[in-house]
C-alpha cells in the first residue's frame, strides 16, 4: 500500500512540475511576442494583457446600455485613425482565454456594432477570474518578463503594478504603447 501511495504522489509531483514548466514557457513566449510585436511596450502592457486574460472584461462594464454608449463613442473618436498597428484579433496573455477585437473590424464592416456588443457582453457577463490569486500569478509573470527584457525593469512601475495586483486592479496601456499603437479594441471570449 505504501508503494502505491508513493507512486501516486510521485506521479502527482511530476504532473505539477510539468504543468509549471509548461506555463513558464507559455509566459516567456508571450513576453517575447509582445516585445517583438510592440517594441514600445513596457511591463505595464504585459500586466494589462495578462490581467485581461485572467479576468476577462467584467471589470469594464456589465450594463448593455453603458457598453453600447462607450463602443459608439470610441468608434466615433477613432473612425479616421489608422488602427493597423494592432492586429484585428489578438489573444490576451499566455492562456489566450480572451481575444482583443480591434474596432477596425467594425469600421471596415467585418462585424456590426451590435455583434461586437453582444460578444463583449457575453464575455463581461460572468465572473471570468482564472483563480483567486492574481497577485501571485502577476509576481511569476513579472519575473519571467524581466528575464525576457531586462529594460522593462522600473522599480516605481513594478511597485505600482504589484500594488494593483494585490487589489485585483486593471491598468491602462502605457503612454508609449498608446502613442505608438493606437489601441482601440474590446475583449471577447476566445472561442477555440
Amino acid at each position: 500500500m505504501k508503494n502505491v501511495v508513493f507512486v501516486l504522489m510521485a506521479g502527482l509531483c511530476m504532473v505539477l512540475l510539468f504543468s509549471c514548466q509548461s506555463e513558464s514557457r507559455a509566459i516567456r513566449r508571450m513576453c517575447e511576442n509582445v516585445h517583438k510585436q510592440y517594441p514600445q511596450a513596457d511591463l505595464q502592457d504585459i500586466y494589462k494583457t495578462c490581467y485581461q486574460d485572467y479576468f476577462g472584461s467584467k471589470h469594464l462594464v456589465t450594463d448593455t446600455a453603458t457598453a453600447r454608449y462607450y463602443i459608439e463613442k470610441e468608434l466615433a473618436e477613432c473612425r479616421d485613425m489608422d488602427l493597423s498597428a494592432m492586429p484585428r484579433r489578438e489573444p490576451t496573455g499566455f492562456r489566450h482565454r480572451f481575444t482583443r477585437v480591434n474596432l477596425a473590424c467594425v469600421i471596415d464592416g467585418e462585424l456590426t456594432e451590435e455583434q461586437l456588443l453582444e460578444l463583449f457582453m457575453e464575455a463581461a457577463g460572468t465572473d471570468n477570474a482564472f483563480s483567486d490569486n492574481w497577485a501571485d500569478e502577476w509576481q511569476r509573470i513579472e519575473q519571467i518578463a524581466l528575464q525576457v527584457n531586462p529594460s522593462w525593469a522600473d522599480a516605481t512601475l513594478q511597485a505600482n503594478l504589484q500594488e494593483s495586483a494585490k487589489n485585483n486592479q486593471a491598468v491602462v496601456h502605457s503612454k508609449a504603447f498608446r502613442e505608438a499603437y493606437t489601441p482601440h479594441y474590446r475583449i471577447v471570449r476566445n472561442k477555440k
